[in-house]
């Protein structure tokens, strides 16, 4: 939770944050959202724009700048907490293996999150505290309080 990251704009009620992936050849419009999903819990949506606006959760961008993205995305989770401390967030990868890649994230900043913020692991329709060596289909974070 403190490596670099994008500059991102937010929303006025920081439930969308806006940034750009960017490499030597091109520049990629992103956006992360919280959608309200239930009366404490949002959903977390992240991918590039489309030509229409809509966030694409299945495009590929290959951009080489999957840290830099992440990071950005980690950090928009952290000023959403700023903002609504009591909430939880709900977030899987729209691909197993990005759900894969979430929980190998989760599990290698352990150290930098743990002391912050409460995550849980889905499996079915269950959450658990998270553990490594289990596998999930989703995860809720909340903020320590």
């Amino acid at each position: 939770m403190k490596h670099h990251y994008y500059p991102y704009r937010a929303s006025e009620n920081y439930l969308s944050f806006a940034f750009e992936s960017q490499s030597l050849t091109k520049r990629i419009a992103k956006e992360v959202e919280f959608l309200l999903i239930e009366e404490d819990l949002y959903n977390l949506a992240f991918g590039d724009l489309d030509e229409n606006g809509m966030i694409d959760d299945l495009s590929v961008s290959n951009n080489k700048d999957m840290r830099l993205v992440l990071a950005t995305v980690i950090q928009t989770i952290i000023v959403f907490f700023e903002i609504y401390p009591d909430k939880r967030v709900l977030f899987r990868g729209s691909t197993p293996a990005r759900t894969r890649l979430y929980q190998i994230i989760i599990n290698k900043e352990k150290a930098n999150w743990q002391s912050h913020f409460i995550i849980e692991g889905l499996i079915g329709d269950d959450t658990e505290t998270f553990q490594a060596e289990k596998n999930y289909s989703a995860f809720v974070i909340r903020k320590k309080l």
